[in-house]
């Protein structure tokens, strides 16, 4: 594979967060226009059974053909089946993206128990919680329309999944390049968690985006996208992925 096609994003795969869609990614397909960003189960209809992060794995595993190798990038709850692949399939992932997440995702009950009850103010709270207080209107609603329409159901299933999910012991373990990305006004993950993350995971690097929230391939795409094409340009090229940290300015190298 060359340079090109692997920044092109040819063998990345995109897994979206809890609530949301592959669209969730399309500042990012249209950067990568090789990429792949499947839905995970039930947006549509909300027929499929609940999962927790390793049935999530399998799906994406089958419909990718197992044994195939990727780099896997993930959100939030996208970002936990992105660590557990890495984990339990390590011939199976090149490299891991990893952004708005952590080794252990806890959901505050209020939103549990809210959109168990189907209170629709709850699900406009989690949504709020995606952004910084200053990302325009127009940028929020294209993705609280995906949260939106995602069928209750499948909100709640993933929130549980994610409340599940827990690999702090683990990932240690992992030896291969990874990107770590957080917005510094996330909060629903806030720095810490990638910060863990970059403490445990060697070789990883930190790139932190100023100004964004929960969603900074949203918020700040520019700055989000040139982080992973210059991680991508050094994977490709075989070049240490760990260069000095700092926080993001817009143009990493």
């Amino acid at each position: 594979m060359s340079v090109q096609q692997t920044v092109d994003g040819e063998g990345v795969l995109f897994i979206h967060g809890a609530g949301s869609r592959g669209l969730l990614w399309y500042l990012q397909l249209l950067a990568f226009p090789r990429a792949q960003a499947p839905d995970l189960p039930g947006r549509t209809n909300g027929t499929a059974r609940p999962l927790d992060v390793d049935g999530y794995l399998e799906v994406l595993r089958a419909g990718l053909g197992p044994g195939r190798q990727c780099i896997v990038g993930g959100h939030s709850l996208g970002g936990a089946i992105a660590l557990r692949w890495a984990l339990n399939f390590p011939d199976e992932v090149r490299a891991l993206i990893l952004i708005g997440t952590g080794a252990r995702l806890r959901v505050a009950p209020r939103f549990l128990d809210g959109v168990r009850a189907g209170d629709r103010e709850t699900v406009e709270e989690f949504g709020a919680m995606w952004f910084a207080p200053q990302t325009p209107a127009r940028l929020r609603e294209k993705s609280l329309l995906l949260l939106r329409t995602t069928p209750p159901a499948v909100l709640l299933g993933d929130l549980s999944a994610a409340d599940g999910f827990d690999v702090m012991d683990d990932i240690n373990r992992l030896l291969l390049p990874t990107l770590i990305v957080c917005g510094t006004e996330d909060r629903l993950t806030p720095v810490k968690h990638s910060q863990y993350l970059h403490d445990h995971i060697w070789g990883s690097e930190l790139v932190l985006v100023e100004g964004a929230g929960h969603m900074p391939m949203i918020e700040q795409p520019q700055a989000t996208n040139a982080a992973i094409r210059v991680f991508l340009e050094r994977l490709e090229r075989g070049r240490d992925a760990r260069p000095d940290d700092r926080r993001d300015q817009g143009a990493p190298g």
